[in-house]
C-alpha cells in the first residue's frame, strides 16, 4: 500500500512539473545577441599570459542543406504561413494509414492509433504542431523537431527503442508513425505490484543499454523518466522500448558543456541545474529512476506532495543521498544499493558511465560475453550497425567490399566466419537473405527475435532496398569495425571510399553525389520515393557536414570515424541469446 501511494505521489509531482520537460528548457535560452555579447566580453577579459577559450554554442543550428525557414535567426517568431513546408516530409499520411482513437495527449500534441491501409498493421501516430500550443513558433523549435526525428531514425532500429516507421508533414503538423507499445508504462506495473527487484534489474538493463547507445552516437537523451519507457506488449516478460526523443540533442565533448536546463526537474542531475553538463547527466537520471522503481519514492523526500521547483533543485544540489539507512537495507539488495552509489554521485566526472553500469553484477545477464568470434553477438552487432547514421553505413559498406577481397586483412578469420554463417542462413541458396531466413536461422541458434524486429533491422542493412541482404551488406553489418580501424590499411580504405563518392573529383561530396548512390526504388510500393531519397540524402549530409556549408570535405569524411564519442560496445545492445546445448562440438553463431 505504501509503495502504491508513493508511486502516485511521484506521478503527481511529474505532472505538476510538466513544464519541466519542455517549458523549463525553453525558458533558459538566451537570445543570440546576448550570447554573442557575452562571448565578446569573455574574449576581452583575460589575465596576462593566460589564454582563454570561450565557446558559446547554439544548442540547435541549421546547415546549408536545410530549408530557408530553418536558417532564419533562431528566435525569430514564425507565422503559420512560414511553416507550411519546412522539412519536405511526405504528405500522404492519410493515403497510407487510417487514423483511429486517441491514445494520449499532452503539451506536445496528441498520439492516435494508426492502421496501415495495405497491411492492417497497428502503429502509434504522434502529431506535433509546427507552431507549439504554448509559446511561439521559431526556427529553433523546428530544429528541435528535426533533431527528434533524426535521433529516432538513427536509434529506432535498436531493440531498446521505439521503431520509427515513417514521418509525414502537412501545413500545420508533423506526424511520427511508430511502433505501437501496448503494454503500458513502467509505473502502471509498479502500481499493480508486479515489479520484483529482479524485474526492475531487467528494466534498468534495457534503460542503460539505450543510454549507452545514445552516448555512443553522440546524443544526450535528457529526459530519463518512467513515462518515456514503455512495455512493448502486455506480457509479463515484455521488452521495454524508449520513447519520446523530444529533448535529445547531439553533442560532442570538444564543444564544451551544455548550458540549457532541460528535462523533468525531479530527475535532473545537479550539473543540469547548474547549467554545466554533458552525457553523465543522463546517468544521474537513470539512478533516480532506479531508486524510484525499487522504493516507490525519491531519495530526498518521504512525500513528494506540495514541493516547489526551488525545493526540488535545492534538495538535488545539497541533500545527502542516503543509501545506508536500515530501512533501505531491508528493502533492496546490497548489489542494487552499490549500483545506486555509482550513479547518484554529484561529481559528474566520478559518476559511472552507461557502459560501466552495464558491467555491474546487479544488471549483468547471467554469464559473460563469449570470446569466440560471433558467438552470441549477432543480434548485438546487427543493432549496433543499424543505429549508425546512414552516411556511415554507406561508407562501411564500400569499405567492406574492399575488406572481403583483401587476403592480407587481419579480419580474414572474421570474414570466413561470416561467410560460413551467411551460407548456413541462406537456406534457399539464392545468394541473399530475407527476413524469414534470418529470423528462422537465428532462432535455431538460440536467438530470440520476432519477424517484425528482424524487418526493422533488415531495413537498415538493405542498402540497395531490394528486399534481400547480399553478403557484402551482411558482412558490413557484422564485422568488428573498431578492430579494423587499427589496421594499417584503414586510412587507405577510407580515402578510397571518399573518392568513390566524390564523383566529380572536386575534393568534396555534395548532396547530388549522395543522391547518386541512393536506390531509386524501395520494397514499399506506397513510398514517395523521390521525397524519401531527398530526405535521406539531406540527413546523410547533416551527419558529416560539421561546418554546415552543404558539402563534406575529406577531413569531415575521416572525422566520421575519429570524432570522440563514448565507446560503442556490444554490451550496449540486447543480445537476445541463450547458449544452445552443445551438440557434436558445434559452435553457435
Amino acid at each position: 500500500m505504501t509503495l502504491f501511494r508513493q508511486s502516485l505521489d511521484a506521478s503527481k509531482l511529474q505532472r505538476g512539473f510538466a513544464c519541466g520537460s519542455r517549458h523549463v528548457e525553453l525558458q533558459q535560452q538566451q537570445p543570440a545577441r546576448r550570447r554573442a555579447k557575452r562571448a565578446r566580453k569573455c574574449s576581452s577579459r583575460k589575465a596576462p599570459g593566460l589564454q582563454i577559450h570561450c565557446v558559446l554554442r547554439a544548442d540547435y543550428a541549421a546547415t546549408a542543406c536545410d530549408s530557408s525557414v530553418l536558417r532564419r535567426p533562431l528566435k525569430e517568431e514564425l507565422q503559420p504561413a512560414d511553416v507550411r513546408n519546412v522539412f519536405d516530409f511526405p504528405r500522404n499520411l492519410q493515403e497510407k494509414y487510417e487514423l483511429g482513437k486517441i491514445l494520449g495527449a499532452g503539451s506536445f500534441g496528441i498520439v492516435r492509433e494508426a492502421v496501415g491501409r495495405r497491411t492492417g498493421t497497428h502503429f502509434a501516430c504522434k502529431t506535433i504542431p509546427k507552431i507549439p500550443k504554448r509559446g511561439k513558433g521559431t526556427p529553433r523549435y523546428l530544429l528541435k523537431l528535426q533533431t527528434e526525428v533524426d535521433a529516432m531514425v538513427q536509434l529506432g532500429p535498436s531493440l531498446d527503442a521505439v521503431y520509427l516507421k515513417g514521418v509525414f508533414e502537412d501545413d500545420e503538423n508533423i506526424h511520427l508513425v511508430m511502433e505501437l507499445c501496448s503494454g503500458g508504462g513502467i509505473l502502471d506495473r509498479m502500481k499493480d505490484g508486479t515489479l520484483t527487484e529482479a524485474r526492475v534489474a531487467d528494466i534498468m538493463r534495457s534503460v542503460l543499454r539505450f543510454i549507452a547507445q545514445c552516448h555512443a552516437k553522440g546524443i544526450i537523451y535528457r529526459d530519463v523518466k518512467p513515462d518515456n519507457f514503455l512495455f512493448l506488449t502486455p506480457e509479463e516478460k515484455s521488452p521495454i522500448r524508449a520513447t519520446d526523443f523530444g529533448l535529445s540533442i547531439r553533442h560532442r565533448a570538444e564543444e564544451g558543456k551544455l548550458k540549457s536546463r532541460s528535462g523533468t526537474p525531479v530527475y535532473m542531475a545537479p550539473e543540469v541545474i547548474m547549467q554545466e553538463y554533458g552525457p553523465p547527466a543522463d546517468l544521474w537520471s537513470v539512478g533516480m529512476l532506479m531508486y524510484q522503481l525499487l522504493t516507490g519514492t525519491f531519495p530526498f523526500w518521504d512525500s513528494v506532495q506540495n514541493i516547489s521547483l526551488q525545493q526540488v533543485w535545492q534538495a538535488v544540489l545539497t541533500k545527502r543521498v542516503e543509501l545506508e539507512s536500515r530501512k533501505l537495507k531491508s528493502t533492496i539488495s546490497d548489489s542494487a544499493r552499490d549500483l545506486l552509489k555509482g550513479l547518484l554521485v554529484r561529481d559528474q566526472d566520478k559518476r559511472m558511465t552507461a557502459a560501466q553500469a552495464l558491467q555491474h553484477p546487479w544488471v549483468c545477464e547471467a554469464g559473460c560475453a563469449p570470446d569466440v568470434p560471433l558467438e552470441g553477438t549477432v543480434m548485438q552487432r546487427l543493432q549496433r550497425h543499424a543505429t549508425y547514421g546512414h552516411m556511415k553505413q554507406l561508407v562501411l559498406h564500400i569499405i567492406a567490399q574492399g575488406v572481403i577481397g583483401d587476403k592480407a586483412s587481419k579480419e580474414l578469420e572474421m570474414v570466413t566466419a561470416l561467410r560460413e554463417l551467411f551460407e548456413a542462413l541462406d537456406t534457399d541458396r539464392s545468394g541473399g537473405l530475407d527476413a524469414n531466413e534470418l529470423a528462422d536461422g537465428l532462432l535455431s541458434r538460440g536467438y530470440r527475435v520476432t519477424k517484425a524486429e528482424m524487418d526493422q533491422l533488415i531495413d537498415r542493412m538493405d542498402l540497395n532496398q531490394d528486399g534481400n541482404i547480399a553478403f557484402d551488406e551482411f558482412s558490413s553489418a557484422l564485422v568488428d569495425w573498431q578492430k579494423l580501424q587499427s589496421e594499417k590499411g584503414w586510412e587507405r580504405w577510407v580515402d578510397d571510399a571518399f573518392s568513390k563518392l566524390d564523383i566529380n573529383g572536386d575534393g568534396f561530396i555534395s548532396m547530388e553525389e549522395i543522391l547518386d548512390k541512393l536506390p531509386l526504388e524501395t520494397t514499399d510500393p506506397d513510398d514517395d520515393m523521390e521525397s524519401e531519397r531527398f530526405l535521406q540524402a539531406r540527413r546523410m549530409l547533416r551527419e558529416a557536414d560539421d561546418n554546415g556549408d552543404g558539402l563534406i570535405s575529406r577531413e569531415e569524411f575521416h572525422d566520421l570515424f575519429t570524432r570522440s564519442t563514448t565507446p560503442d560496445v556490444l554490451q550496449g545492445y540486447d543480445a537476445r541469446w541463450t547458449a544452445p546445448e552443445a551438440s557434436n562440438g558445434a559452435v553457435a553463431a
